[in-house]
């Protein structure tokens, strides 16, 4: 049996009491490595270059086999661009390519910026007019549940093609179960982190990394599900937040 875990943190209390969201991370994995991520996971919020988290909460649920839904990594490419204005322009063109209009990203976008503070989970919205089609503030959908199938092995393959740590494998994961989805077109990232000017974007079959996205020192970041209108609000976030999916990769 496998089990899920889950870490959140925050500075200032508890994000349903204000607090200032620090760090979140899963993994899916045996009982006998639960102990050891556990206090990994609990050391990466304290020493996060967001702040010290002074409230962190950890779930650990185990998952029956049967609940278990395998799908397939995404492929991976990279372009770095001059400048942010360019590594932006180049997200636009991308994501036009999945049918996303380019000005209902530029519309999400802002609607992200305009956030009175980082989202906790996922701004959905639709992917011709850019609206808003979630009503969860800055809760958001909340990705969960996901990781390699075989991580090891996994981490070992990207490596071979010069892909390596944490950012990657944590987005490609949640990428690929993100695209799994009925009804998501894409999806534009932009890392929160302030030392961090990666994003990404995800259409087709493609895990597309950007750089830059922001200039070092933004704060300022989050995650865009791009839909199509008649997608069932009910079931999109039932799989991506319940729905356990492990990522395989096709030449292991």
């Amino acid at each position: 049996m496998l089990y899920s875990i889950r870490m959140r943190s925050a500075k200032g209390g508890a994000h349903e009491n204000g607090g200032h969201h620090i760090s979140g991370a899963e993994r899916i994995l045996s009982k006998e490595e639960l102990a050891q991520t556990a206090s990994e996971l609990v050391t990466r919020a304290l020493t996060h270059s967001k702040g010290c988290a002074d409230f962190i909460r950890i779930t650990i649920d185990a998952i029956e086999d049967d609940a278990i839904v395998y799908k397939p990594a995404l492929d991976v490419a990279i372009t770095k661009s001059e400048s942010v204005t360019d590594g932006l322009n180049e997200a636009y063109r991308l994501l036009e390519v999945s049918g996303i209009k380019r000005e209902a990203v530029q519309k999400a976008l802002s609607t992200l910026r305009s956030q009175p503070e980082n989202m906790r989970g996922t701004l959905i919205c639709n992917a011709y007019t850019g609206e808003r089609m979630d009503t969860l503030g800055l809760r958001g959908v909340r990705v969960s549940r996901m990781a390699f199938a075989e991580p090891a092995k996994a981490i070992e393959h990207f490596a071979k093609e010069g892909h390596t740590g944490v950012h990657f494998e944590e987005a490609l994961v949640l990428a690929s179960k993100v695209l799994s989805c009925p009804g998501i077109l894409g999806e534009f990232c932009v890392s929160d982190d302030p030392d961090y000017a990666v994003g990404y974007v995800s259409y087709g079959n493609t895990y597309h990394r950007l750089t830059p996205v922001k200039e070092l020192g933004d704060q300022r970041g989050g995650r865009i599900f791009f839909v199509k209108p008649e997608t069932d609000m009910d079931s999109l976030r039932c799989y991506l937040e319940e729905t356990t999916v492990l990522i395989t990769i096709e030449s292991i």
